[in-house]
């Protein structure tokens, strides 16, 4: 028996055609799936729900690195100013204390 004569089924594993996630809803082996909680959803608590809320990034986070860049340039700004104080000769002000940081309201 010659496999390679053999006269084999085509598409018989189906293709991107012929998928659809509205099959994958009606499946009753729906969890086989990778995806189906959230391309397709069964089920009352996930009607009119952002399922991917994760994947979406945070509306701060901009102001947030902008925050977080002032914050880097303020400690090098003091290091250098330390550097620069080392080098005169003159007393570095001690910047560890915390009673020398302000209050965040």
């Amino acid at each position: 028996m010659d496999l390679l004569q053999t006269v084999r089924k085509e598409g018989s594993r189906g293709g991107r055609n012929e998928f659809s996630w509205q099959d994958v809803q009606n499946d009753p082996h729906r969890q086989n799936y990778l995806g189906h909680s959230l391309m397709a959803p069964v089920g009352r608590w996930q009607k009119g729900k952002d399922l991917s809320w994760y994947a979406k990034g945070d509306k701060d986070s901009e102001q947030d690195a902008e925050a977080q860049r002032r914050e880097e340039m303020r400690k090098i700004k003091q290091q250098e100013e330390d550097e620069m104080l080392r080098a005169m000769g003159l007393p570095v002000p001690d910047r560890d204390n915390a009673n020398f940081e302000p209050v965040a309201l």
